[in-house]
């Protein structure tokens, strides 16, 4: 019931309980009672003049029980408030409850100040009352405003820890003075800023030398925040739960969640680091990145959604508004900058971009002209350098951005990654493959530090038309068994040289591309091939007869695998169909004279660019020349090979210069294997080319260079 009330003299009243007198702070003070186990009885001093001085039984006024006095220089109202929020609160009769507040006496004092006493039951039973638990720990709040009439904003305001004590030894009080406060300013600083950018940066800049530092110092710095911060708060938690609210309790404890998990989020970044640099164990590897991820996004999310429940019980209309801004702008950048890795970045390579073609790079003219000579023998002083197409890209600090690992990047040195960028497991098996998607093109085109050229008279230029985009059309396809063809292709727009004038042509190969009907890009790479097998086999005399193709055709051989993409659709044109062709590229065998002593491993259609260099060393190598070349062909079995009885007739014919060891599994020299090619090893080395399946060019890379042979003397094609 609100009450008005004249001063009236203090009438001390002799009570066998103690009284306990707090200063809330220069303007506020507060004495209490605790009667029996029913009642209190409270005074409360406020040097207000003309305004009012509120209690709250809350640490905010968010679905806070408050009690005020009001005064306009003659009269107090003393009455029981209901808060819902930090707006101006209503009283417990219009929320639906009662008067519970009690007056004893007193009003304005001699000096005009607030001077009141009234009581109240411990527990009420009213649910716009909150129940006060003597002797144990909670909050309370206060606000005051002087020098102005009626209930309007306070002037001044603050939270505490707090106890309703029955005595004095047990009286306990801690204010905030502005910790809240600080602490909603360090979380919102941490989560809407730091944690924003170092996510944002390890999501969109992998391709730079600095976003690693950036992420771990930002995501770092955030968490510690969160850890010392909220353990500042957590420290004088000693509050019974019945004691908190719900929206308080809600917030503390998805509070206490983030510290745990930012705890882990660190373990897993660091080991995820660890597991990146130091082991080749993939699926491990992957699992942690994963784990990393999700708790980070978790993290982000909560840490932004806390933050604004933060302000939200706090009252602070600054900290609300600063919240929404962080929430619209960190939407809306991420949003901006997906878009733009979508249709910008992989706008010539996404599924989405319908009219733009699927093979074209965008090379920034400040890329200088590069030769793969030049870029291996660079390799070769320990530049970490590698091939992606027509592009030199360097790798020095992509080990730390690679998800599969910096083992496979520190193995693909030199290599042309295109092969790798198609979509296909490389590694990881059965239990989180490891693969590449359209998306990992984006980052190549960021780290390319050159261009190479085309090589020149490869392939002839009828029109203006560019190599990056050579539609050719399908003439004919020759099974060179069950599931292995030759195909051969024209263009009206080029022609590729009838035969291999530059021995730095040998081992380059094309990347044939086609959209599906549902404009999904399929991209793959093969090894063409300048002599005729026909008329080889011909010339040997293994055939009677061959039939001449027209000049400039380019050929590939291809193996049709079940489920198998562009071999399906290689094996499925028709004569006339068309297809795009970009080439030719990668380092090839990088032989600039038929001198030396070489190693091939040749695995199923990797034997291509061998054919040509055997064909060319038969009708190149002059009498009492140093070349030797050790081929070693590897076919599941002899029906899944091919131009094999060429390679046989050959070791009869240049048994000087040529051994090849056909290895199957029913071969006799599959047992033997490792000791043949230790024993080859014996004489010097000159080089050695590996060209098959990842697997495979792993095993041969791997097995050579523990038996001695230097890593830059090895070309994985």
């Amino acid at each position: 019931m609100n009450s008005l009330f004249l001063f009236l003299p203090l009438i001390l009243i002799s009570s066998s309980t103690e009284t306990i007198t707090q200063n809330i702070n220069s303007v506020m003070t507060m004495s209490w009672t605790i009667e029996d186990s029913t009642w209190i009885q409270i005074r409360l001093q406020c040097k207000i003049k003309l305004g009012y001085c509120s209690i709250g039984l809350s640490s905010t006024m968010t679905n806070c029980d408050m009690f005020a006095a009001i005064t306009d220089g003659k009269f107090v109202t003393l009455t029981d408030y209901w808060a819902t929020s930090h707006d101006t609160p209503k009283s417990d009769k219009i929320e639906g409850g009662n008067e519970d507040l009690v007056y004893n006496y007193g009003g304005v004092d001699s000096l005009g100040y607030i001077d009141i006493t009234f009581k109240r039951k411990l527990s009420t039973g009213d649910s716009f009352d909150q129940v006060i638990n003597p002797d144990i720990r909670g909050d309370i709040c206060w606000g005051y405003r002087n020098n102005r009439a009626g209930w309007t904003e306070h002037s001044d305001y603050g939270s505490a820890g707090f106890v309703w004590a029955t005595t004095s030894a047990n009286a306990f009080f801690k204010a905030s003075n502005g910790s809240k406060e600080d602490h909603g300013i360090a979380m919102s600083v941490a989560w809407g800023a730091l944690a924003v950018v170092g996510i944002f940066v390890c999501r969109y800049f992998k391709y730079t030398a600095w976003w690693f530092y950036i992420h771990m110092s930002f995501l770092l710095t955030a968490s510690l925040i969160t850890i010392i911060s909220s353990s500042q708060l957590y420290k004088d938690d000693a509050y019974s739960v019945e004691n908190i609210e719900d929206d308080t309790n809600v917030h503390s404890r998805l509070g206490m969640l983030m510290s745990s998990l930012v705890i882990g989020e660190c373990v897993f970044g660091f080991l995820t680091s660890y597991f990146k640099i130091f082991t080749e164990n993939v699926q491990v590897m992957t699992l942690i990145t994963r784990a990393h991820k999700i708790v980070g996004y978790t993290l982000l999310i909560c840490g932004l959604i806390n933050c604004w429940k933060g302000w939200v019980l706090y009252g602070d209309n600054t900290g609300k508004s600063l919240m929404i801004f962080c929430f619209a702008l960190t939407g809306a950048i991420f949003m901006l900058f997906e878009a733009y890795q979508i249709f910008v970045r992989n706008g010539r390579r996404n599924p989405l971009a319908l009219k733009i073609s699927c093979t074209e790079n965008e090379v920034p003219g400040k890329y200088k002209k590069m030769s793969h000579m030049k870029a291996i023998a660079l390799v070769r002083k320990g530049k970490k350098l590698m091939f992606y197409d027509d592009l030199v890209i360097d790798v020095g600090h992509f080990y730390l951005s690679h998800p599969g690992g910096s083992f496979m990047i520190s193995k693909c040195y030199g290599e042309d990654v295109g092969k790798y960028m198609v979509g296909c497991s490389s590694y990881g098996g059965n239990l989180l493959p490891y693969t590449h998607s359209l998306k990992a093109f984006s980052y190549l085109s960021n780290l390319a530090i050159g261009r190479i050229k085309y090589p020149k008279n490869y392939i002839i230029p009828i029109t203006e038309k560019p190599q990056n985009l050579m539609i050719f059309q399908l003439v004919f396809e020759k099974p060179l068994n069950d599931h292995t063809f030759l195909a051969y292709f024209k263009s009206d727009d080029f022609k590729m040289a009838n035969s291999c004038s530059n021995l730095l042509w040998i081992g380059k190969h094309f990347m044939v591309c086609y959209k599906t009907k549902f404009h999904e890009i399929i991209r793959r790479y093969y090894s063409s091939i300048f002599v005729d097998i026909n008329k080889w086999a011909y010339e040997l005399g293994i055939l009677d007869n061959f039939q001449k193709t027209e000049d400039g055709l380019v050929k590939i051989i291809f193996k049709v695998y079940p489920g198998g993409k562009m071999t399906n659709y290689l094996n499925n044109l028709n004569a006339g169909d068309k297809i795009i062709f970009k080439g030719p590229l990668g380092p090839g065998l990088q032989l600039k004279s038929l001198e030396g002593n070489y190693l091939a491993f040749a695995g199923g259609t990797g034997l291509v660019p061998f054919l040509d260099l055997v064909y060319i060393a038969w009708k190149n190598l002059p009498d009492g020349n140093d070349f030797f070349l050790t081929l070693f062909v590897s076919f599941k079995t002899r029906k899944d090979g091919f131009a094999l009885n060429i390679l046989e007739e050959m070791q009869e014919v240049g048994g000087k210069w040529l051994k090849v060891y056909i290895i199957t599994d029913e071969s006799k020299d599959k047992e033997f294997l490792s000791d043949i090619i230790v024993e080859t090893m014996k004489k010097e080395v000159s080089g050695a080319w590996i060209c098959g399946p990842s697997g495979y060019n792993r095993y041969y890379t791997d097995f050579l260079v523990k038996n001695g042979l230097e890593k830059r003397k090895i070309i994985v094609m």
